[in-house]
């Protein structure tokens, strides 16, 4: 129970804080997210057909994850310890019982990494003409089926072994002997009091996810910048893949950067027991904004996209010319 000697409370730590903030972020992200969707569905160029279908994958997913965190759920937790509260809407006025809630969420977060993989891997297939390459239907199938479901497998795993609340919550308050007053009035779930096999399977996952992209990168980079290989494919070809292949390192390490913070602050934090609410409540704010600036990024980097957005905010009118001149050229060189 809290005493005389816990370190008072500030308005960051409190679950008011990051509610209110939650949703002012959410008022600003949703619209951008859907507008990125919107564009990549509706103004893709034809020459990046092949990419179509992964960034619209991606950009689903990154709008899942963003409206999870930010809106649905809101978790207001209290790492070290993997406990915490959902306070979005699926409670206030849909009582949905906060462990599906949680399962939910952490499988959604973890699909972006899903994503991510299928963007390099697509830009891989598309730019490499050796092997060591994914070619056959039914392997590819296989491929896109394992890293979809892997996500909701570990987010299952890592509920498999819900303990004892009553028990939990006092076992907690031995590695948090301070916690908020949002711990006594809230109604606040445990996951599970061993949070460093929580963290250890975490890292599992992000170590799947990892190896495939660094595989992805490496392999495509090496045959557009070194190999022989590559010499049969026209000049102007390899300087668009290049250009494309590069354009989705950026776009995917935008967000990728932004994620890393609070992601590591949650490793460390787990690690070393160390507790602060404010650090928790501002990392999951954080969290959820990572999809709003990948359609910021994706906006930014692809010429169709960001020439169309000024062409309609009338910023600048001569592009419309050059996008009338882009749809009547046959883009046969597809990237």
């Amino acid at each position: 129970m809290p005493t005389n000697s816990c370190i008072q409370e500030t308005y960051l730590d409190t679950a008011e804080f990051l509610n209110l903030y939650s949703h002012l972020i959410s008022i600003v992200a949703l619209p951008v997210n859907i507008l990125g969707i919107w564009l990549i569905y509706y103004k893709t160029p034809v020459r990046m057909k092949n990419m179509k279908g992964v960034m619209l994958n991606c950009h689903v997913w990154g709008l899942l994850g963003d409206v999870m965190l930010g809106t649905l759920t809101i978790p207001y937790v209290f790492f070290p310890v993997i406990s915490g509260t959902p306070l979005g809407i699926l409670t206030r006025f849909f009582d949905i019982n906060a462990f599906l809630q949680t399962y939910v969420a952490v499988a959604c977060i973890a699909e972006v990494g899903s994503s991510i993989v299928f963007m390099f891997e697509n830009r891989q297939n598309q730019t490499v003409t050796s092997s060591w390459k994914i070619t056959s239907e039914k392997g590819r199938k296989s491929f896109y089926t394992i890293n979809l479901i892997f996500p909701w497998l570990s987010a299952t795993i890592s509920l498999l072994r819900i303990p004892d609340q009553v028990w939990a919550k006092l076992e907690m308050l031995k590695t948090i002997p301070c916690p908020t007053k949002e711990f006594f009035d809230l109604p606040i779930i445990i996951v599970t009091t061993e949070a460093k096999s929580i963290g250890l399977a975490l890292m599992l996952l992000v170590l799947f996810y990892a190896v495939q992209i660094l595989f992805f990168i490496v392999h495509s980079s090496l045959y557009l910048c070194i190999s022989t290989k590559s010499y049969a494919v026209s000049e102007k070809t390899k300087r668009l893949k290049r250009k494309y292949f590069y354009a989705v390192c950026i776009q995917i390490m935008i967000p990728f950067a932004i994620m890393a913070a609070p992601v590591n602050y949650y490793v460390f934090s787990i690690v070393t027991d160390y507790y602060n609410q404010s650090a928790n409540n501002l990392c999951f704010l954080i969290m959820s904004i990572h999809g709003f600036f990948s359609t910021i990024a994706t906006i930014a980097i692809y010429e169709n996209y960001r020439n169309y957005l000024l062409h309609v905010l009338r910023i600048r009118r001569n592009l419309k010319v050059t996008l009338i001149q882009s749809r009547s050229i046959a883009e046969t060189t597809y990237i």
